[in-house]
């Protein structure tokens, strides 16, 4: 969990500092090609991460999706001025908001009352935030 944290740190840190002028695309593209030449060393330096076969999960393809349309969105609220923290909160509260039926409905998850709870002090914290 603290891996994520300093992720998500480290990821609204540059969404930030991303220079306005230059293509969101452009800065996509080169951070994902980062990532990309990390991803590959680590697979094959972490004898445990190591794939046992090469194949091409087509699952991957969503995912894939998935992120262009999350950093694209985070590009273009912070250059519009959001507030870090406040994006940050904003948009993972909305998330969780959305993702809440969807578990129970798809993946058959189940709702405690201290999770139901959780969830209506979250979305009072987003009303407030939002305001």
């Amino acid at each position: 969990m603290a891996l994520a944290v300093l992720g998500v740190v480290m990821y609204h840190s540059a969404h930030k500092v991303q220079p306005a002028t230059v293509s969101l695309f452009w800065l996509l593209t080169v951070a994902y090609l980062v990532a990309g030449v990390l991803s590959l060393a680590l697979c094959f330096l972490l004898p445990e991460m190591r794939p046992t076969a090469i194949v091409f999960p087509k699952e991957s393809i969503l995912l894939g999706v998935a992120i262009l349309v999350i950093e694209v969105g985070y590009l273009l609220v912070y250059r519009t001025g959001w507030n870090v923290g406040i994006a940050g909160a904003m948009s993972n509260t909305a998330a969780v908001l959305v993702l809440l039926p969807l578990g129970i409905i798809v993946f058959g998850e189940k709702l405690t009352m201290i999770q139901l709870l959780g969830l209506v002090l979250c979305s009072g914290g987003l009303f407030l935030t939002a305001k």
